[in-house]
């Protein structure tokens, strides 16, 4: 068994919080700091995240009081509205935390963890000017599809390698008889965000991460020929009759957690499903993954190597108080994923972080993808500004599902621009 070693850094956090200790402004009931952080995890993820966390405690005397959300955006948007700010929030979507930076809500991180973070450039999210506001704290891998390897021998089916493969492979499985693709996208008050992965996907590969960048910072329109022809690239999946099980009722009014259920049937009733790694949280108890399902990267469109859309959790404080920025700089830190890698269900955005530490091989394949990919983008509606990022993006995606018009879906949702005055800057990574 390895002996755990105290890291430097928690002793050094341990320091500074136990010397600022006494001025806290919220205490637990031994008289330490305590810190409430909010959140989307819930479930198993949020007692991962307490597990995550319990190091920085122990050595810290630090109390980690966290409430999670099923629906992040729309919580922290009326917690805000009431001024019911919580220390720290974990946001999924940085154009949030740019909005609230631009508002003046939220604090910049300090000195010390500005240093930990410019010893891994790779976590730099949440920039605003030259003042960096998060912490990328776990990774997600969106380009993939989900497959039915049984099928895939039985049939003498091949994993394509390019789009136009897929595409084929698409068309012989519906001439076999099946329905090829499993897709929903229903998500209560945040239904549409599935949709605008496939677009943000099919960008990145139908005119590259230069348009892309364009697009997310708002200096070309999603009414440009680039983003309509997207739409169009993505109904032919969604409007040719037969490619997605249950056809549009299904897509629009099915939870994107069952969304590859169907998949699991016998027989199956679908057999591709493009979603991110987090799907794997979603998988029947019964189903392992290699066996009743796999996943191989969303193809490029060019034949090269496809470029690699991700996504995860950002960290980012409300509160200026030594406990806060104490315990975002542990979450700067490889060490913070420790645990939770361990346990299976993380990827730590940190390229240094040690591949033989994870416990699950799914992610272990996660994290190889990003460190060997290329171009890594991260998913454009998370970047943009939230009218349009959680807003516009979300319902254009519905009124496109329903009726095939790439132009006026389009429209609708560059429609949530016009009182915008400030556009995220877009972090890149190639090489």
């Amino acid at each position: 068994m390895r002996r755990r070693r105290t890291s430097p850094l928690i002793l050094l956090v341990a320091g500074i919080v136990l010397a600022a200790a006494c001025t806290s402004s919220e205490t637990n009931s031994q008289d330490g700091p305590v810190v409430t952080v909010f959140g989307g995890y819930r479930g198993v993820e949020a007692q991962r995240f307490a597990e995550s966390i319990a190091p920085f405690e122990e050595q810290t005397g630090i109390a980690v009081r966290y409430v999670g959300a099923g629906s992040f955006a729309k919580a922290i948007e009326e917690r805000v509205t009431k001024a019911d700010y919580p220390d720290v929030a974990i946001f999924p979507q940085p154009g949030l935390i740019r909005e609230y930076a631009h508002q003046g809500l939220l604090v910049p991180l300090d000195e010390a963890t500005q240093a930990t973070v410019t010893q891994h450039p790779e976590t730099a999210v949440g920039v605003v000017g030259d003042t960096l506001y998060s912490v990328w704290f776990r990774a997600s891998v969106k380009s993939l599809v989900w497959y039915e390897p049984q099928v895939f021998v039985e049939r003498g089916y091949d994993v394509p390698s390019t789009w136009d493969e897929m595409m084929d492979l698409t068309d012989r499985m519906e001439s076999d008889g099946y329905n090829p693709w499993c897709l929903s996208i229903e998500s209560f008050g945040a239904t549409g965000w599935l949709g605008t992965d496939w677009i943000e996907d099919i960008v990145l590969r139908q005119s590259g991460p230069d348009v892309y960048d364009q697009w997310v910072s708002a200096e070309i329109s999603f009414e440009d020929d680039p983003i309509v022809t997207a739409f169009e690239t993505f109904g032919e999946i969604v409007h040719n009759p037969g490619r997605v099980v249950g056809g549009t009722h299904r897509i629009l009014n099915t939870p994107w957690r069952q969304a590859q259920d169907p998949m699991f049937g016998s027989p199956p009733q679908c057999l591709l499903h493009r979603q991110g790694s987090a799907q794997q949280a979603n998988l029947p108890d019964s189903v392992t993954i290699g066996v009743e399902t796999d996943v191989f990267v969303l193809p490029s469109m060019d034949g090269g190597e496809p470029p690699i859309l991700a996504a995860g959790e950002f960290a980012a404080a409300f509160a200026d108080r030594p406990e806060v920025h104490a315990l975002l700089q542990y979450l700067a830190t490889p060490e913070a994923g420790t645990a939770w890698a361990a346990a299976g269900g993380f990827v730590s955005p940190h390229r240094s972080f040690d591949i033989d530490l994870y416990g699950d091989d799914l992610d272990r394949r996660m994290a190889e993808i990003l460190t060997r990919a290329k171009i890594i983008r991260l998913d454009g509606s998370d970047m943009m500004v939230p009218p349009v990022g959680t807003g516009t993006f979300w319902t254009g995606m519905v009124s496109y599902i329903r009726s095939g018009d790439a132009r006026a879906a389009a429209a609708e949702i560059q429609a949530g621009y016009p009182e915008v005055t400030h556009f995220p800057e877009v972090p890149t990574d190639e090489g």
